[in-house]
Order: C-alpha cells, then structure tokens, then sequence
C-alpha cells in the first residue's frame, strides 16, 4: 500500500497553487465540492434555507444603497461647533 504525503496547510503557497488549478479546472472543482460536503458546482450559497427566505427571495433589493456620509460633530471644551451662539 502506497503512502501519500499530507496535504498541503491551508494558506500555504503549495495550497494557494493548489487552490489556483483547482478553480480553472471543472472536473477539480467538482471533486473537491463532493469531498467538502457540497454539491458539485453549487458554490456560496445561503446558509438560511427556510421556507420564508425562499418565499420572499424575489423581493430582496440587491443594488447599492445610497450611503451618504455621516454627519461629524465637533466637541470642543463641551460646546458643539456647529450649533450658532445663542449669547446675547
């Protein structure tokens, strides 16, 4: 019986070279799916596989959100800066 060396650890170049062939090759990337627990070619998917994520998957709004900046104050000795004086 033949005794193969270890695999290589993860993060390792060897690994990353690994890895690199693995994901231009379909009949890697299928085996390593199975060996992993996945289907061949399922890829990422969703961990929450319930009943109501897939009745309201179509609703979900995928495009950017408008971010805006948020708005800094500045404090100085207790007196925000942008507040006009009220002294009079």
């Amino acid at each position: 019986m033949k005794k193969f060396a270890p695999p290589p650890k993860k993060n390792s170049s060897q690994w990353k070279k690994n890895e690199s062939l693995i994901a231009k090759n379909p009949t890697l990337r299928a085996a390593r799916d199975r060996a992993e627990g996945f289907k061949p070619g399922s890829g990422i998917s969703s961990a929450d596989n319930s009943q109501e994520y897939k009745d309201n998957y179509d609703k979900i709004d995928w495009g950017k959100k408008d971010k805006t900046k948020p708005k800094f104050r500045v404090k100085i000795n207790g007196v925000y800066q942008d507040e006009p004086n009220e002294e009079k």
